[in-house]
């Protein structure tokens, strides 16, 4: 004897739609949940920084402007004095600025390239079950096991 559609009990439809309803509710509330990463502290950060140089130049210029105003009330008439702030010392600042990034920089190749090697190294010697050789000139070789 066959069964039919008509012969089943229609709450098995009904608690698979449930069922399927509740599923795609969990679904959209976990999307809805998925936040981006808030970055505001960084805005904020970097303002603040920029906020506190300001307020230095600000207040070495200041500084300098009032020196200069009580050496006139006492009477001097000569030029001004030198900043000790010259084309050269910009210069070298600048320099030395873009020779730190560049050290950055090549700092954080270095740690990512002794990441990849060791996580290469693993492979080949741990999983592959290669021996490892270093030539004079420091290239490394890998030999034996499956895969070398």
């Amino acid at each position: 004897m066959e069964v039919t559609q008509s012969d089943k009990p229609s709450h098995a439809w009904e608690i698979g739609r449930i069922a399927l309803a509740v599923a795609f509710a969990v679904v959209a509330a976990t999307a809805a949940h998925a936040q981006s990463m808030d970055m505001s502290w960084a805005l904020r950060s970097q303002q603040q920084a920029w906020n506190v140089g300001q307020a230095n130049a600000q207040a070495t210029a200041m500084a300098y402007y009032r020196y200069m105003q009580q050496l006139r009330a006492q009477g001097y008439t000569g030029p001004s004095l030198p900043t000790g702030v010259t084309s050269e010392s910009l210069q070298r600042s600048i320099n030395a600025a873009n020779q730190a990034g560049q050290a950055y920089n090549q700092a954080q190749f270095n740690n990512a390239q002794r990441r990849y090697n060791s996580a290469a190294d693993y492979d080949m010697r741990a999983i592959r079950g290669c021996s490892r050789y270093v030539d004079q000139y420091g290239h490394v070789f890998y030999y034996g096991g499956s895969g070398c």
